[in-house]
């Protein structure tokens, strides 16, 4: 018994004696002793993905040069990875305070601003880089996702008044059902109002006793039941809600057409 103990003292002082030295051969391999070789460690601790570890290097390259913008916007990019959100926001604006147009931070910035629900803020960021980069494919996809995560509010808390029909017939355009409804829902953003200014250079807004209002008509896709409709644009393979009317639950037939006619007013 004393020998079977004593063998496995024995083993697990080599097996710590082989991780310690290890552990020393890397944390000197590491060590690393310039902005640029700090900057290599980080980089090669993310691909590792360990982001914590990352982070050490980038704040040893900051105590040496607290305005490195390239190591503040790495370490906000990093901070998002470990779902810190408001610390990297605030790293985020001290780097575009000193560079406005920087595409990397306003990219982090934008990111943080959505996982913080600060959804009008990321759309504006996103706007932003888009200005600067109009051909970049992935912004587009992000600010169209956001979108279409961002979540509506009620009808009677915007300015808009929505209003909507539906017409149900059978195969032999025979009237089924009329369903009215007022109780609905808007995306409230900056995007929606972009929308509505540009219907006015379509000749598509009737004004009447100072408010606007859009007719539209479309026809619902067939589906076995509706109990909500949306008003949508396309962006970027998302769906966009901009208004959404929610009405009793109707049952359709595959030969049945359903007929929406919409009347938004904006106030």
């Amino acid at each position: 018994m004393m020998k079977s103990i004593f063998t496995t003292i024995i083993c697990l002082g080599i097996l710590f004696s082989i991780q310690s030295t290890y552990a020393q051969e890397e944390l000197s391999f590491l060590k690393g002793k310039n902005i640029k070789e700090w900057e290599s460690i980080s980089a090669a601790l993310v691909v590792e993905k360990r982001i914590n570890e990352a982070i050490i290097y980038l704040n040893k390259i900051l105590e040496q040069e607290p305005d490195n913008l390239k190591a503040l916007s790495n370490k906000a990019g990093l901070l998002i990875k470990l779902e810190k959100f408001e610390e990297s926001l605030k790293i985020s604006n001290k780097v575009l305070e000193m560079d406005p147009d920087r595409i990397s931070t306003l990219i982090n910035k934008a990111i943080a601003q959505k996982m913080l629900k600060e959804y009008e803020e990321s759309f504006l960021t996103f706007s932003k880089i888009m200005i600067l980069e109009p051909d970049n494919e992935n912004v587009k996809k992000a600010r169209a996702n956001l979108l279409s995560d961002t979540p509506s509010i009620s009808a009677i808390n915007s300015e808009y008044e929505v209003h909507a029909q539906i017409i149900v017939r059978d195969e032999n355009t025979n009237l089924i059902a009329t369903i009215e409804s007022t109780n609905a829902r808007v995306l409230e953003s900056v995007f929606t109002e972009r929308w509505w200014e540009r219907l006015h250079e379509t000749d598509n807004i009737i004004k009447s006793n100072e408010l606007e209002i859009l007719h539209k008509t479309n026809f619902i896709i067939h589906d076995d039941y509706i109990g909500m409709i949306a008003f949508e644009r396309q962006m970027e393979g998302y769906n966009i809600k901009l208004f959404e009317v929610f009405v009793p639950m109707i049952q359709l037939e595959e030969t049945d057409t359903a007929e929406v006619q919409w009347t938004i007013i904006k106030k």
